[in-house]
């Protein structure tokens, strides 16, 4: 049963603004959307079939399939409720859908299409679905991702949560969020605990068993969670609005190139390894991940690394609301 709206929130890619930036640093045109790059460089003549992981309410699935990105799309996802609602919305679309959720889903026929939009965020068994995934890509196939891949569940570390506090206190009083930068431990594992559980691991696990062809670094870093619920005072564009959010995505931009915050969106697309998986693959599947979940749900869902950030005598260190300014960066 879904227990959280996953489409409730406001994000930062609703403005206008921040959806040209994404369209330059995912595409290098400001102008051309992720998945029309796709088509063109990867889907011309369309695809045969495409597997859509996670597909939520079917969004994503919805518009592929209208730009003829493949000729037909099987999905899943493991909330009967989204479900319900791309079918929905299907419309006649060559769209197939079934009910799996991450631990279930085994693949029963190969893709020369697989596409992740902001679902492999949501894994706890990571390395295992990227295996999984590896073996039902075709070889001549490509896997397309699009996601968040900053530090698991939000844990900011602390320069970087300096950073944000920092510049959320130099904008003008009607642009400041209020709502606070970074979800404690014990928060995380009310409604969704797996939002963003193992983000940090994406990257690692997918060239375990993938050969990556391109990646785009997207940013995020700085602008994401300041405007995370704070979009009402930037869609009003008027000029104080215009500049501010202006300034918002340059030192977005600056601080991830400079790496003094770390990116947390990438745009990435893979083959399937022609090489065998090397030592570190098999180990993180059977050793390193198996121990991390079994930790886990002894720990009542959390996870090692985030002992000490969960512990009443340690936590405060990391989630004191701190006054910050540039020197504290």
């Amino acid at each position: 049963m879904t227990t959280v709206d996953h489409y409730a929130a406001q994000f930062w890619n609703d403005l206008p603004a921040v959806d040209r930036y994404l369209r330059r640093r995912s595409t290098g045109d400001s102008s051309q959307f992720w998945m029309q790059y796709i088509k063109d460089r990867y889907a011309t003549p369309p695809r045969k079939r495409a597997l859509m992981v996670g597909c939520g309410n079917g969004w994503a699935d919805r518009m592929l399939c209208d730009l003829g990105i493949a000729e037909h799309f099987d999905a899943f996802d493991g909330s009967p409720q989204y479900l319900e609602t791309a079918n929905q919305l299907r419309e006649g679309r060559p769209i197939s859908y079934e009910l799996f959720d991450f631990n279930t889903w085994i693949p029963t026929r190969t893709y020369d299409l697989i596409v992740n939009v902001a679902a492999l965020h949501h894994v706890r068994y990571l390395f295992r679905m990227s295996y999984l995934l590896s073996r039902a890509l075709e070889p001549d196939g490509v896997f397309v991702n699009w996601d968040y891949v900053g530090p698991s569940r939000n844990q900011y570390a602390p320069r970087h949560l300096a950073v944000m506090r920092a510049i959320n206190t130099c904008l003008p009083n009607r642009f400041r969020t209020n709502h606070k930068m970074i979800p404690e431990i014990h928060e995380c594992l009310v409604g969704d605990a797996t939002e963003g559980v193992h983000a940090r691991d994406i990257k690692r696990a997918l060239n375990d068993f993938f050969e990556p062809v391109e990646e785009h670094v997207l940013g995020g870093g700085v602008a994401y969670q300041l405007l995370w619920n704070n979009t009402a005072e930037f869609f009003k564009e008027d000029e104080d609005a215009r500049v501010t959010l202006d300034w918002l995505i340059r030192l977005d931009e600056a601080f991830t190139d400079y790496r003094i915050v770390p990116p947390l969106f990438a745009f990435m697309v893979y083959r399937r390894r022609r090489k065998p998986v090397g030592f570190r693959a098999v180990f993180d599947r059977f050793v390193r991940e198996v121990l991390r979940e079994k930790f886990a749900d002894l720990a009542g869902g959390v996870y090692p690394a985030e002992v000490l950030r969960a512990h009443p005598w340690t936590k405060r260190r990391y989630y004191e609301e701190e006054p910050q300014t540039a020197s504290n960066w």
